[in-house]
């Protein structure tokens, strides 16, 4: 679908046709967090705004997120896969993966990219976003979802590459939880 067809999602979010992907994840997030209940910014101005009318506009964030996402989605070269693979070259990666102590964001990309599997058709497998597993792998821990969620995301990962969901998930949220620890005490 051209580009233009897209005009009212982008102008939903705040942008223009030139976004990239991650000013469009920004936006939303911005938006989101601004017509919230509880955010700040808005609580001065809540007499202007009914539930109502705060409602159908985060309804409309939503709606142009996902359409953007799946814009930016289609406009991929990589190929799709729908079925779970069955990998080649398991036992190099077996063996890799038994030298590690703990997963972490970095050890969950090399055995994806030693798999040749593509964060694509995790998504498209899964039903999980994109930039969801993108995040947990680079931990950038405060774009990641709440933490039910993110466990949820993250065995999801490990079960398509067949690795246990369990161990990766609690290595994982051990390493968000101390992170998350670590910004609460600079404050």
């Amino acid at each position: 679908m051209p580009i233009e067809k897209y005009n009212k999602y982008f102008e939903a979010l705040e942008l223009n046709q030139g976004a990239t992907q991650s000013d469009v994840r920004n936006a939303y997030l911005y938006l989101k967090a601004l017509y919230s209940n509880d955010s700040i910014v808005t609580s001065a101005l809540a007499y202007e705004f009914s539930e109502e009318k705060k409602q159908s506009i985060l309804e409309e964030i939503e709606d142009a997120y996902a359409r953007l996402t799946e814009f930016f989605e289609s406009r991929s070269d990589e190929p799709v896969c729908k079925e779970k693979p069955s990998f080649a070259g398991e036992d190099e990666v077996k063996e890799y993966i038994s030298g590690i102590a703990s997963f972490d964001g970095a050890s969950l990309k090399q055995i994806r990219e030693k798999l040749r599997v593509t964060l694509k058709d995790m998504a498209v497998f899964t039903k999980v976003r994109r930039q969801y597993f993108e995040d947990i792998e680079l931990e950038r821990f405060s774009a990641l979802p709440a933490e039910v969620y993110l466990r949820g995301y993250i065995m999801e990962y490990a079960r398509y590459l067949s690795l246990d969901p369990v161990k990766v998930a609690d290595d994982y949220m051990q390493r968000y939880r101390s992170d998350i620890k670590a910004k609460d005490k600079q404050y």
